[in-house]
């Protein structure tokens, strides 16, 4: 029984060397290289792990990614959650056990490929990306930090995802990780990895081709204001701080645009913590509502629509557009909501979770993804709340109506000083670049600042600083080819894996 200790530690090296490779890859250490090649032990690996053992090796690795990928939560649950501290470890495990199961998953299908062929590659990095559409969508979804956002900063191949999405690029770091443990097992690199590298270097090309071009273009500009409340999630709600608040962001607000002048100020999600617009609350609102006249410019405010006599009345996460006159114009609702944040999917079983979401409150999610017009102005903006940001085809809704920019108001005060804050802001950067849009973004805590439609960061802000600034966003008509026609890469995907088990199977027949 001795020698088998070595033995299992032996075959689950392989995942938690893979883990640590993505962890490293991701904010906050940013090392995107790295990416190519997290893989890479776990294809290794067959040659030694049992056919039956696969899963296992999987699950391992995909624990190891997921700590990297939501470790912070167990700090929201216990802070903010009303959770014991082994309640919220254990319910993160929960989560990072889900998302665990994909790699599992991944690691047993591709154990099932002939390693010799050629289009073993091909069929991995199709598995890969339709895994990760199939995050996007179960269970309300969680497609956070997926393999393509670890290139957010690598700008010349970021411009991949104006073709094909985030899923390019997790399709090409992929493709390249399994090539790769082909070639180093076969010793025969131009037959497995020739394509594959010949296919990076061409991205790479075009990406500083079109860098090189959106930085010669002479776009026209808007200048938007931005204010960063910067004001702690343990605060935030709390009844007594509504008053304090408001006079916060009135005097940020006259300060930025009395330097500034901006064209359009936005303030973060649920920057004003109330129902906006009823009654009780009217003296905060007003507040607010007096500084657009005030000022003369439109403000994005973020806040609630509710109703403070009825408790059954639906609650909206919303965006108001205040005109010059302090009028509420147009408004822009979140409609894809936080789980367990606002709003207790499978209440049965999470009804311990409730402390969460009585933290924010239960939302009803909005009818639709909108752009709105700046009033007075020609120039519109889609808007999308916080979570959404990290869902492409939020973003792809939003284009449909064609925005001149897009605007991401958040508040991630929730994750304090962990990664996340970093990887959400991750997220958006690729949102940038697959809409062709710029980004402006407003957080409560921070990151707020500006993205180029090139992914390139025109501004950012340190989080937990009080920050008010203007930013000179780029006003685009063109649409991207992924803006256009979508995830025809994942059809493609589905085409190629449908047709190689086709052929898989006549040739055993």
């Amino acid at each position: 029984m001795a020698p088998s200790s070595p033995g299992r530690f032996a075959i689950y090296a392989p995942a938690l060397v893979s883990g640590l490779v993505f962890i490293a890859s991701i904010p906050p250490f940013d090392h995107y290289y790295f990416a190519w090649i997290c893989l890479l032990p776990l294809f290794l690996a067959r040659q030694w792990v049992p056919s039956q053992r696969h899963f296992a090796l999987g699950l391992a690795a995909g624990l190891a990614w997921g700590i990297g990928r939501a470790y912070w939560l167990t700090q929201t649950l216990q802070l903010y959650g009303a959770l014991s501290f082994a309640e919220a470890l254990a319910t993160t495990a929960l989560l990072i056990l889900y998302m665990a199961l994909y790699l599992a998953v991944f690691v047993a299908a591709c154990r099932r490929l002939d390693f010799g062929s050629p289009l073993f590659a091909w069929s991995a990095a199709s598995i890969w990306v339709l895994q990760e559409w199939v995050q996007t969508w179960m269970i309300s979804g969680f497609p956070w930090q997926l393999l393509g956002y670890s290139q957010y900063l690598n700008l010349p191949l970021l411009q991949l995802s104006s073709l094909t999405g985030v899923y390019g690029l997790s399709f090409l770091i992929a493709l390249f990780n399994a090539g790769l443990a082909q070639a180093l097992h076969h010793g025969h690199i131009a037959r497995y990895l020739g394509i594959p590298l010949a296919l990076l270097a061409a991205s790479h090309l075009w990406g500083l081709h079109r860098l090189d071009t959106m930085a010669e273009r002479s776009d026209p500009t808007i200048k938007v204001g931005i204010v960063q409340g910067n004001i702690p999630q343990d605060r935030k709600w709390k009844v007594n701080r509504q008053a304090w608040t408001t006079a916060h962001y009135a005097a940020l607000t006259r300060e930025l645009a009395a330097r500034d002048r901006p064209d359009l100020i936005v303030y973060p999600e649920t920057a004003l913590p109330i129902y906006f617009g009823d009654p009780f609350y009217a003296i905060y609102a007003d507040t607010i509502a007096a500084l657009a006249p005030e000022l003369g410019i439109p403000i994005l405010v973020g806040s609630l629509k509710g109703d403070y006599q009825d408790d059954n009345a639906p609650v909206y996460n919303r965006a108001f557009l205040l005109n010059t006159a302090g009028e509420v114009e147009d408004f822009a609702d979140k409609v894809h909501l936080v789980p367990f944040g606002e709003f207790l999917p499978f209440a049965a079983i999470f009804q311990y979770l409730e402390g969460l979401t009585a933290e924010s409150g239960i939302f009803t999610h909005g009818q639709r993804h909108k752009a709105l017009t700046i009033p007075g102005r020609d120039e519109s903006f889609g808007v999308f709340i916080c979570y959404e940001s990290i869902f492409p085809e939020i973003t792809r809704a939003l284009m449909a109506q064609s925005p001149h920019f897009l605007v991401n108001t958040t508040n991630d005060a929730w994750f304090g000083t962990t990664a996340a804050p970093y990887q959400h802001w991750a997220q958006v950067v690729v949102r940038a670049v697959e809409s062709g849009r710029a980004v402006v973004r407003a957080a409560n805590t921070g990151i707020s600042g500006l993205v180029l439609p090139d992914g390139r960061v025109g501004y950012a802000t340190p989080i937990f600083t009080t920050e008010n600034f203007s930013v000179d966003v780029p006003l685009q008509h063109e649409q991207t080819v992924y803006a256009r026609f979508g995830d025809f890469l994942l059809v493609g995907c589905a085409l190629f894996l449908a047709l190689t088990l086709y052929r898989q199977r006549r040739d055993r027949d």
